[in-house]
């Protein structure tokens, strides 16, 4: 298997509309529905924005994995942090090694621009489990996060 990792940029607009209707086949079976492409304006905003760092896994250009982090500023600390959004892999791919190898390339983007911390929230044991095997941990002993949220687009 020749599975080829790399960053989204400029100009990978079609890419990103071939995943967005099969975001199914990146998740759970049964979690989640087939997501609307963005248009092309929105999408080359995305892929030349700096703060999100969007990586493929693609086998004989067929993305097979995906992983979406964004940049987050800070006004203290190293003044930034990485937030894992999203990784997934078409199922047939699962288990051998695509997650992993998608990790390992948002790692090594970490250490090229002295980045330390990345956070990730996990929605289920299999993800626990996948992200402790990587070397995640569950936050500090006073951690109390809870997810809460506004979708204002779905609220009115």
């Amino acid at each position: 298997m020749a599975i080829g990792i790399r960053q989204l940029g400029p100009n990978d607009e079609a890419v990103l509309a071939t995943i967005a209707p099969e975001a199914p086949d990146f998740d759970l079976a049964g979690r989640s529905e087939p997501d609307k492409p963005l248009g092309s304006e929105a999408a080359a905003e995305y892929l030349s924005d700096p703060a999100v760092l969007h990586w493929v896994a693609e086998d004989n250009d067929r993305v097979v994995g995906e992983l979406l982090c964004h940049v987050l500023r800070l006004p203290f600390g190293e003044g930034r942090e990485l937030f894992l959004y999203s990784i997934g892999v078409r199922e047939s791919y699962r288990r051998r090694g695509v997650g992993a190898a998608l990790l390992r390339e948002m790692f090594a983007w970490m250490e090229r621009r002295a980045v330390s911390l990345v956070w990730v929230l996990a929605d289920n044991q299999g993800a626990e489990d996948f992200y402790a095997a990587q070397g995640f941990m569950r936050g500090g002993p006073n951690d109390q996060g809870v997810l809460m949220l506004i979708d204002r687009a779905s609220s009115s």
